[in-house]
């Protein structure tokens, strides 16, 4: 059974006492995620899209920003973004994976860590982008629905040192058979701390970022047990 609000719930919990690091984490990702997005914003500045939506034209900015031609150049920069962030994002989940498995607190240095895990990060994020191209490109539902399916590919390769990319992808789309529309909410759960987020200008996120991180985490450790003890995953299958 999948229990968002349960999910939920250990998160707060498992925060309490152990904010500083989640909130740092999230801090570095955010400035390092900025940084790398300099270049679609100036496309963006120079083209008057975001004055556009700061006068509240929002069709126009749209029209304007579906006329823009991308370029290869601005390929390459939507992939090494992608890299660079499921790189990060896979460090940060080795600080939140332990903080689920233990009330101990969390070194900054396991962060730190994380990073160790890039080569694998960025095959996956390379994988996971070319099977979602390939689906969207037939139909955007699909492509959607199979976003859900490969999500906790990420989970799996941040927590088990030894399981290839391609077998990551493959235990994710068994163990979300049956609760993607379960993941679809509770990403929708969260729409309202994102809100939140834009209002502030990003400053409630150094702390939303960590609840919703460590909830989608508690949902990976439900799905992956509930995989098991129905004989859907053998554990073995996971130290390959």
């Amino acid at each position: 059974m999948f229990d968002r609000p349960k999910y939920k719930r250990f998160a707060k919990v498992q925060l309490q006492g152990r904010w500083t690091v989640p909130v740092l984490m999230t801090l570095i990702i955010t400035i390092i995620s900025t940084i790398f997005s300099i270049p679609e914003m100036t496309q963006m500045y120079n083209s008057g899209v975001i004055d556009m939506y700061l006068h509240g034209n929002f069709a126009e900015a749209q029209n304007t920003l579906a006329g823009i031609q991308s370029s290869p150049k601005d390929l390459y920069i939507t992939i090494i973004q992608a890299i660079v962030s499921q790189i990060l994002s896979v460090a940060a989940l080795n600080v939140y994976l332990r903080m689920t498995r233990s009330p101990d607190k969390v070194s900054f240095s396991k962060f730190i860590e994380g990073f160790n895990n890039w080569g694998r990060a960025t095959l996956g994020i390379l994988w996971q982008l070319l099977w979602v191209f390939l689906w969207t490109f037939l139909f955007v539902i699909p492509g959607i629905i199979k976003s859900i399916a490969y999500s906790q590919m990420f989970y799996l390769i941040a927590e088990y040192d030894n399981l290839s990319v391609t077998k990551a992808m493959r235990i994710s789309q068994i163990i979300t058979k049956g609760h993607k529309w379960d993941l679809f909410v509770m990403g929708l759960s969260f729409l309202g701390w994102v809100l939140l987020g834009i209002i502030t200008l990003g400053i409630s996120d150094l702390f939303v970022s960590p609840y919703m991180n460590l909830s989608f985490v508690n949902a990976y450790h439900a799905l992956l047990k509930e995989a098991v003890d129905t004989g859907r995953i053998n554990p073995e299958d996971l130290s390959e």
